[in-house]
């Protein structure tokens, strides 16, 4: 068989090739193109991790371990993200062995709705309390031009709102109300929330959260309890950052 020209040139650049060397530096290991001199760093393949959405599939991952494995490290990096990293390796870096990414519904904070929006978004989104009971009787009861002649004193609301085929009453809305928003982990208690609720013309009402961020601290200790109980009995070590 006879080779082509094209063939031939392919089996001499594969014969040339310039010679690679290894050099470690620092506890790092290169590669170095012995004709360029240029180096390329030989990085140590991570672990793929696994996703999730619960917390109870972080604590089965850690009791499913077949051996004893080096310390992991439980990160609770906020109130919807929690990931679990090995021990640092030689490389410097830590293999992220599984991340559970809290499944939160979207909550129209800040924005006008109507009384029907409103109201499936607080019987949808949020856990049933006194002040959600407060708020749905208003927004499922107010009438179209109750809005207008609200009485308002710059913190809370009164306004009219049918009650029964024919009668209206007064009602005061309470501000700020307190609600419970799914927002964490359903493996854990969901964390009460200060809120702001208006009204305005056209039975539009809106929910403002007042920004206090101590929900959300309630919100991460809740979880590092919840692995504390759950890894209790287990041998393998973890160290849990919250």
């Amino acid at each position: 068989m006879t080779l082509t020209k094209e063939a031939i040139q392919h089996i001499q650049e594969i014969a040339i090739q310039p010679e690679k060397r290894f050099v470690e530096k620092r506890g790092r290991l290169f590669e170095v193109d012995s004709a360029s001199g240029e180096a390329n760093e030989i990085r140590r393949r991570e672990t793929s991790s696994f996703t999730t959405n619960t917390l109870s599939s972080i604590v089965a991952y850690i009791k499913a371990l077949d051996y004893k494995a080096d310390k992991l490290y439980l990160q609770i990096k906020n109130e919807r993200e929690v990931v679990l990293k090995s021990t640092l390796q030689d490389d410097n870096t830590r293999d992220q062995l599984i991340y559970a990414q809290a499944i939160v519904p979207d909550q129209n904070f800040k924005r006008f709705l109507s009384a029907e929006q409103l109201n499936i978004e607080l019987q949808s989104k949020f856990k049933q309390n006194e002040d959600r009971d407060i708020l749905l009787q208003v927004v499922g009861n107010i009438k179209d031009e109750a809005v207008q002649n609200t009485s308002d004193d710059g913190i809370s609301q009164r306004v009219t709102i049918k009650q029964g085929v024919a009668s209206v009453a007064a009602v005061k809305v309470p501000n700020p109300v307190s609600l419970t928003p799914f927002s964490t982990f359903q493996d854990v208690e969901q964390p009460e929330r200060l809120f702001v609720f208006r009204m305005r013309e056209g039975a539009q009402g809106a929910l403002f959260d007042t920004d206090d961020n101590s929900w959300q601290l309630k919100a991460i200790q809740s979880i590092k309890e919840y692995f504390e109980w759950e890894l209790a009995d287990v041998k393998q070590e973890v160290v849990i950052l919250a």
